[in-house]
């Protein structure tokens, strides 16, 4: 990557307040049998502890919301601190200047507080907000030892900290599912800038960044690959919504025209991911690569809300038809492939022709002017979907 003078001070910036001082002396790292997390003490493995805090790759503070007793594996990662790059990213893009406020959602270990307030300097303000408790408390003594002093709140950032408002800056270190909180929107500054991860329920992984307006209207693009977990409260179950045996016994079987070099463009974030889940709206996806051997996929897509479900058998090594079986009111895969086709029909757009706009309670995401509305995410009234009266 080719740094910009910006972000080459970013870079020195994260240089001067090292990770490793916010890092637990227990992370956690993957068993390589691909059956859980197992612990990394810096005190009995110290090489293998400082390997992994001095790598540019996120390092896992936190399994099963921190219920889980020594010796035994974690299932899945609840907190981690981020990776040093992306961080570097996000604070590039936020632009968080000397005397500003910024709130921070999601404080985990502290260390993107502390830089924070590295940055802003001794007349800024950094509020930070954290669900866990203790992941709070760790934070507050971790950013105490090595010399700063944000505010910690404990609480939900779904709500944001309107004691503090409103402020210059907004970053969050979770990500949102398609909306962006109202309470974050009104608690931040007219001409005020917020940076935040942001997914749908067919992708998650890319970099939200959008300026308010003096007139409350909201407006930015998307860019990057940034991965991160989501809010707590908008987490899904780690398995969609599934029918039962008997209920997919019953399912209508198909098969599509979809190929490898199909599933390759729906599925690759650098093709049509992002704009597949822009266009579909609740539909989860799951993706057993390999599932019954090399090249033989299983693509289950779900929506619990109306109880539907379909899954894809793609066996790329048998040249016949791929076998598709779904359930319930809505048609999932014929969604998918619908969505895929108008990907292809726009001119297979690339996620910087994408953004998204806030204006009166109502958000919708766009393709390449603020007035061309894919899919309203958050219908203001009872006009539900209505996508009249959003151009201007």
């Amino acid at each position: 990557m080719t740094l910009t003078d910006a972000q080459s001070s970013w870079v020195a910036l994260v240089a001067e307040v090292p990770r490793a001082a916010f890092i637990p002396d227990t992370i956690w790292v993957d068993d390589h049998c691909g059956d859980g997390l197992v612990a990394l003490s810096k005190h009995t493995d110290p090489d293998g502890w400082h390997a992994a805090v001095s790598a540019d790759a996120p390092v896992i503070t936190q399994v099963n919301l921190g219920d889980v007793q020594p010796g035994q594996k974690g299932s899945f990662a609840s907190s981690s601190a981020s990776q040093p790059s992306i961080v570097v990213e996000m604070l590039h893009a936020l632009d968080a200047r000397p005397g500003q406020s910024v709130l921070e959602i999601g404080t985990g270990t502290g260390w993107n507080a502390a830089l924070l307030s590295r940055c802003v300097g001794e007349h800024g303000r950094v509020v930070t907000i954290e669900v866990d408790p203790r992941l709070a408390q760790y934070a507050r003594c971790a950013l105490a030892h090595a010399g700063y002093d944000p505010l910690v709140i404990t609480g939900d950032g779904l709500v944001g900290y309107s004691a503090g408002a409103p402020y210059d800056r907004m970053i969050s270190t979770a990500s949102i599912r398609e909306v962006v909180p109202r309470a974050w929107l009104e608690q931040l500054r007219p001409g005020g800038r917020l940076v935040t991860p942001w997914g749908t329920d067919w992708s998650n992984g890319v970099m939200l960044t959008l300026t308010l307006a003096e007139d409350g209207v909201a407006t930015g693009g998307f860019s990057g690959d940034v991965a991160f977990m989501r809010l707590r409260s908008q987490r899904r179950a780690r398995y969609g919504w599934r029918p039962s045996d008997r209920d997919i016994e019953r399912a209508q079987i198909s098969t599509t025209a979809c190929r490898g070099s199909d599933l390759d463009r729906m599925l690759n974030p650098e093709k049509g991911t992002f704009a597949i889940g822009a266009r579909l709206a609740s539909c989860c996806l799951v993706v057993e690569w390999d599932k019954h051997g090399a090249l033989h996929h299983i693509l289950e897509l779900d929506d619990g809300a109306t109880k539907s479900w379909a899954q894809l058998e793609a066996n790329l090594n048998n040249p016949a038809p791929f076998t598709v079986r779904q359930l319930g009111p809505r048609k999932l895969w014929d969604e998918a492939e619908a969505a895929y086709d108008w990907w292809h029909e726009q001119g297979e757009p690339r996620l910087d022709r994408f953004g998204l706009r806030s204006r009166d309670g109502q958000q919708w995401i766009w393709l390449d002017e603020p007035d061309n509305v894919v899919r309203v995410v958050e219908p203001s009234g009872a006009g539900g979907g209505d996508l009249s009266g959003l151009a201007g």
